[in-house]
This record gives C-alpha cells, structure tokens and sequence, in this order.
C-alpha cells in the first residue's frame, strides 16, 4: 500500500490551521467487503463530519476534525481496515472547510475513465456460520444468509457501482426487517447487497431428473433434507453453488464415484471432495499450519493435500494419487447439506471432461440431464460463472494453480503502468484473457481449454463481462505466436474490424513475463520456463527452455535437446509413444535396443514391426513435430518405469512418476550440457540409458524417480550457473506447468539460491498457461515503445 499525502501547492498539510478537511480516495478492493460501513463507524468513534461514498475509482472520503484526530482516523483506515478489503493505495488531499451535518454515507457515484477494483466471492464468515446453526437466529439454516464480510460479490455483480440495483439481487425486494439492517451503517449487513432471508430471498428447489419433474418441498430445509436422501441412496446430485454447478456424490462409495465417472467420461482424473468437518478431513490428508490457513480462508480454494493413513474415501476419488483435491463447505447451502450428509461429498465441476462449468439453471439442467439423477437449484442467478479455484502449498508458501472464485477479479499491481489499455487473449489451454489498465492487470478466471463452442462461447460471456465492467476501451492486442489457437484466431478477427494493433507473443517468454510481473520485476533475468507445449519462434514445439529477457525481448540461452513426437499431439495422450521417441535418441535403431526395454515396457504398445513402421514414419517421411518440452520428457521416464502407460489425463504420468518418489538421497541421473552456436543443449540420452540399466537390474521405481529428478535439479542448475556467469544475471524466475511439481520447485529453487541467485516464483498467478495472458499483456505494452 502507497500513502501520498497532498495538500496546497502539492506540499504536505499544513499545521497551522486547529481543524481540517481532508479527502481521501482509497482504492484497492474497498467495495464490497464493508468499507464504507467501516468508515462511517471509525469516523463516529473519532468524532469527525464528513461523507463517504462509493465511487467507479473506489472509496471517496471526506472527513473533518483536528489534525490530531485526523491523523489518528487515517492511521486506523490502514490498521484496522475490513479483513476482506485491500487498500493499494491512499490519497490524501486538504481543501477548503466545510459545514456538513455528522457525518453521513451518500449515494455511489459513477466517473468516467476510473478504475474500480471489485471483490471476489467470499466464503461464508463465522459470525454468519454462527447464526446459520443457531435455532434461535432469523436465519437459523437459511442457505443464503451473507453479511458485508461473506458471500456472493463477483459472480452477482451486472455493473458497477457495486449497488444491489447493479447485482443479481435486484429481483428480491427487500422485507422490513432486512431493510432495517441494510440501512443501518452500525449493523454488519449494512449496505450487504446480497442481503435476505427466507421471508424475503432466494428459494431451493428440488429436480427428479429421471422423472423430469419437481419435488415438492415446503421449504429449504426439506429440499435439502430430500437431496441428502438421494445421495445416501448413491444417487448423483446436480447442485447450483456460488459460481456454477458442481456434481456431487457420496465420496466413500466406490459405485457412485465410479459411476460419476463413467457419466462424466473423466477416466482417472481426480475428483474434488468436500469434507463437512476438519475431523474428517484431517482423517483423510495431512495439513499444515499454511494449509490449514487457505482452507479455512475467505477464498476457501481446494488445496492439494497428501492422503494419510486409511480413509473412508473411495480409491475411485483419486485412482494412483498420493494427493487429494480438499476442500471445507464455504457457502451456507454447502454447510447446511454436508451437516445434512455427515460425511464427505465429490464435489466437482459440472461439465463435460474439459468444458466450462455450467451456471445457468436452464443450461445446467439441459446439459447435466444424462449425468444428474437429482437436482438441487435456486433462484439467485448466477451473472459470471468461476470454477473453484486450486491451491498447493509448495516450499512453506500457497501457489495457486487454477486462479478462479475467491481471486477473481483481484488485480495484479505491474511495475510499467499500461499506456494503452490493453487485452491479451491468452493461450489454447488453461485459457485466462487479462485485461491491461493504468497500474493494473485483471486476470479473467480459469477459463478452460478453448476446444468446444460451449469453451468459446464462456470465453466470450466472460469477456464481454469484463470489458464492461472495467469500462474498457481497447487500444492494443496480444495474442500467441500459434497461428492455429482460437485466442489467435479471435485476436485476429478484432483487430481486422477494429483496427487495434495486435503483438504475437512467444509462450514462454509470456511465462518469464508474467513471473517477473507478479513479482514486481522489470529487469533482465534468466527464465526456466518448462512444460508440456508452446509454440518456439522457430516453429518447432517448446518446452524445456532457458531464457533470458525482461518484458521487451528475450534470448533462447539453453533448451532440452530436440526429438519428434510419434504420433504427433497423441504423444501427449499416451506416455509410451515420447518414450519410443528417446529410446531411439539413446539407442538408435528399434535392433539395438536392450532387450530389457522389449520385454518391460514399449512390446506391450505395439509390435517390434509396428515400432519399426512408426519410426520410419517419424523419420523419414518427417511426418511429425519435433519438440523440446520438458513435460514429455516427464512422459518418457514415466513411461519406461512404469511399463507402458497406455494413455493419460493431463500430467497424470509426472504426478505419479513424482508421487512414487523415494524419500532418501540418490545419485542423480546424468545429463549432459553442452555448447552449441547460440547457447547451451541439455541432453537427456545419458540419462535414459542409465534409467533402462537400472531398470533391467530391477531397481526400485521411487528410486529411479528421486535419481531422474535429483538430474534434472543439477542440470538445470548448472545451465542457469552457465548463463550467469556469462551474462552477469543473478535474477531467476521459475515458470511453467512443470512446476507444479513439488520437489522440482523446492530442490531447484534451493540449489540456485545456494549458487548466490535471487529466485522469483509465481504464488497468486499460476505458473501453468493460466498466467500466461498476463505475460503476453505486460510483453505488449513494454513491445508498444519500441
């Protein structure tokens, strides 16, 4: 937070005068979470005049007192401030005295041009779990019951100001006694746009969806008490949350778990699970004090945590995974249904393998008929959908992997304020767009891969969304270099019609960009940007890069060596076709190969005769891409250690190559690193022939896990060692969706912090491609000076 103090003539305020009037404009996320009640109340304790109002910049006040009392008001806005609120900045102006009458909360006002920050969604606060189990409450199990700390913000709001005329609750008038607390400033619903009861706010319904038809519930209660019912039965519930539909079922129940999988056609990707209690959570995984903190936090995100001893939770929920996708009841329909049910509930998106989540109750219902036995909706309309955010904690500290509800539309503070505003449409998969304005950067919430018309037509409600939200006036573009992403395509179309300048940005130099940016960085530094796919400046496929660079340019100073992809985008799919790939680097012909690697792992693909055909095709014909990424040499090593690996969800060979791995310290795997023309290659040949020796000594896999990532650590160290001492940049910036991997993250961070480098990683924005359109934004404006 940045404190300016103006007064006459831009010098500091005077002392002259016994009593003051000063205006202070407080931006950062003040609406929404209470601010304006918080001032109206400090301001009585201090026993100033004055007014406070929202306005489209954020909070506007004027208060007037003696310096002394002033000055203490002041200090309490930055000590004591609402704790869902976020003050970037304070502006403090003195003017003219005035008389006012006490003082007072005036209505919002709209300028032109500013910039207001908006809340996200926020979970259920104590004092409203308080009063939701409390019989003697007005509100005693309402599923909606919120107040100005707690409950819907981002995904209700049409328009800003954020007044309840501008939100989805503008449909439910008020009854008297809600009225009375929201237009009272000393009460914690005051000006809650949100706000209601059951006398007055949204009703549960209760859908059969076989029978097509509605069950007759007299209130909320009994349509909760009638969907636990179907659940116990191990039924599949199609149940409406804060920023979209999830599907729900018995966590502890093989048959229905797998029988949402077979609905959902998800194969092994795991599923979330909501626990109605820590007792039964911690029964289930292990959590730290930092876990336990973001659990129980206002964005209340699903972390990752690691499964522990038995538990009641179905194999199916997480099939091979040493990790749990957790997470407690943060809405008051979720706390009242899991209290309901007793124990844990799948809880997981409602969409198709890859879709956006759906929202809409006519859509959701349409959508989720086949899967959906029952279904739990509400009359709140959900104006902007957001899908669960993703946590982990790695090295002692949270890294968001899915920015979503709870983050969105939190902004990003850049070190270059934007000269244009600008919009970068991000890339294919894990799709965010970011919206660029004055010192701000507005990352869109996860967004998908853009592969359906379902994925595009969300990408483009969300858009819309934003742009006239922010009150957004687009002066420049930035897209991917592929020319084939739908981002590339929609980046083209408008700016064909618009005539705004667009900027293609290589995709990891967007991943350097976007870690330096979060971090605050402008300077040089020597990015390790690895993952699965990017599209190189030479056409060929990235992912295992070392650059150097700042927002305006970038160097390739180190890469994995190059191999080709049998099979082309299916190599990503099924693991065993990029180990084909680097058997053949290691060995050459398929009649050199060691027999071990027949009889153990690639004869169960595919014929000695069907390798051969493959390989011929790859190689001489040239028929399919070549690839530096890191993410498939993951594939690889997974691959041959585990003998195969048909086929994959998303990363699903490295998390469980990662997951096996050995405890105690190995020797590392050896890779080679050597010079060429324009930088260094890190091969990894010596490697796979030692990882085939081991295997065919019948070495244990976790150690053939801890030796292949102990390498990579030591051989990316010594790439970034190389490049330092020839360039002189200490700064290092770790980026891409390969760190999401736990010991990679920590063992390399460490190793280069011991080798004297200042390391910068991602925390709020993800490291995976969902960072990646704030790069591409940051890279566009830094790009537009040249």
């Amino acid at each position: 937070m940045n404190l300016h103090e103006v007064g006459p003539g831009n010098g500091p305020i005077s002392v002259l005068e016994p009593v003051v009037h000063v205006l202070i404009r407080v931006s950062g996320v003040v609406q929404g979470v209470g601010f304006r009640p918080f001032i109206y109340n400090l301001a009585k304790r201090h026993g100033l005049a004055g007014t406070v109002l929202n306005d489209s910049r954020g909070v506007e006040i004027h208060a007037q007192g003696t310096r002394e009392v002033v000055t203490a008001f002041i200090a309490a806005i930055r000590d004591e401030a609402p704790a869902a609120a976020r003050i970037d900045e304070l502006l403090i102006s003195e003017h003219a005295l005035e008389v006012f009458a006490g003082f007072r909360i005036l209505a919002s006002e709209t300028t032109a041009n500013a910039f207001t920050h908006v809340s996200p969604d926020l979970a259920i606060c104590t004092d409203c779990r308080r009063e939701l189990e409390d019989a003697r409450d007005r509100r005693y199990a309402y599923p909606f019951i919120n107040c100005t700390n707690c409950g819907p913000r981002f995904s209700i709001i049409r328009a800003l100001p954020y007044d309840r005329p501008q939100t989805t609750m503008r449909e439910f008038a008020l009854c008297g006694d809600c009225r009375s607390e929201y237009e009272n400033p000393e009460n914690r619903r005051f000006h809650a746009q949100p706000v209601a009861c059951e006398q007055c706010g949204p009703k549960l319904r209760l859908l059969n969806c076989r029978a097509g038809s509605w069950i007759d519930t007299a209130a909320n209660h009994s349509a909760i008490a009638q969907a636990v019912k179907l659940l116990r039965d191990k039924h599949i519930l199609l149940l409406k949350g804060i920023g979209g539909f999830h599907l729900a079922c018995d966590a502890c129940d093989d048959n229905a778990v797998n029988e949402l999988r077979t609905r959902k056609r998800r194969d092994e990707k795991p599923f979330a699970v909501m626990f109605p209690d820590v007792e039964s959570l911690k029964q289930a995984c292990a959590v730290s004090d930092v876990e336990w903190r973001f659990l129980n936090s206002p964005r209340a995100p699903i972390l990752l945590l690691k499964r522990q001893g038995t538990s009641l939770l179905s194999e199916a929920v997480a099939p091979k995974n040493p990790y749990v996708g957790a997470m407690l009841p943060y809405s008051p329909l979720h706390v009242l249904l899991l209290i309901e049910f007793g124990k844990p509930l799948v809880m997981t998106s409602a969409n198709l393998s890859d879709e956006p989540i759906a929202f809409c109750n006519d859509d959701a219902l349409t959508r989720m008929a086949g899967i959906a036995d029952g279904a739990l909706v509400h009359d709140r309309a959900i104006e902007m959908f957001a899908d669960d955010s993703v946590v982990k904690v790695i090295g002692g500290a949270a890294r968001v992997w899915r920015r979503s509800r709870g983050y969105v539309p939190e902004s990003v503070h850049v070190p270059i304020p934007f000269g244009k505003q600008t919009l970068a449409f991000g890339p294919q998969m894990k799709n965010t767009f970011c919206l660029g304005k004055q010192d701000f950067a507005l990352l869109s919430q996860h967004l998908g891969d853009l592969d359906s018309e379902h994925a595009i037509r969300a990408q483009q409600k969300a858009l819309d969304h934003f742009l006239k939200l922010f009150d957004a006036r687009i002066e420049l573009l930035a897209c991917d270099l592929h020319p084939d992403y739908t981002t590339t395509h929609l980046a083209e179309a408008w700016t064909e019609r618009s005539g705004v300048p667009l900027v293609r940005v290589q995709h990891h130099h967007a991943h350097l960009a976007a870690c330096l940016a979060e971090n605050g960085q402008k300077e040089r530094a020597i990015g390790i940007t690895l993952d699965g796919t990017g599209f190189g400046a030479d056409g060929s496929i990235w992912g295992g890069e070392i650059l150097v660079g700042d927002f305006r340019s970038f160097e390739r100073a180190a890469h994995l060596q190059e191999t080709f992809m049998p099979g082309g985008e299916l190599a990503a799919k099924q693991p065993w076709r990029m180990a084909l790939a680097w058997m053949y680097e290691a060995f050459g012909e398929p009649r050199n190969w060691p027999e071990t690697a027949w009889q153990l792992s690639l004869q169960k693909e595919l014929s000695k005769n069907g390798i051969d055909d493959l390989l011929n095709s790859a190689l001489q014909l040239k028929a399919f891409p070549r690839t530096t990424s890191m993410g498939r040499l993951f594939d690889a090593a997974a691959s041959l250690t585990f003998f195969g690996m048909k086929k994959q969800h998303e990363g699903q060979a490295a998390m469980l190559f990662e997951g096996m791995m050995s405890n105690e310290r190995q020797e590392p795997y050896p890779f080679e690193l050597r010079s060429i023309s324009d930088g260094l290659v890190i091969s990894p040949v010596p490697m796979i022939r030692a990882l085939i020796e081991d295997i065919s000594k019948r070495v244990s896999p976790s150690v053939i896990s801890k030796r292949f990532h102990e390498g990579l650590t030591d051989v990316l160290s010594r790439a970034a060692e190389a490049i330092r001492d020839k360039s002189g940049i200490t700064l290092a910036a770790l980026s891409g969706g390969c760190f999401h991997n736990t010991f990679l993250h920590e063992s390399l961070a460490e190793r280069l912090q011991q080798l004297g480098f200042d390391v910068i990683t991602h925390r709020e924005v993800p490291p995976n491609d969902g960072g990646v359109s704030l790069g591409q934004a940051v890279i566009a404006n830094a790009q537009e000076d040249l």
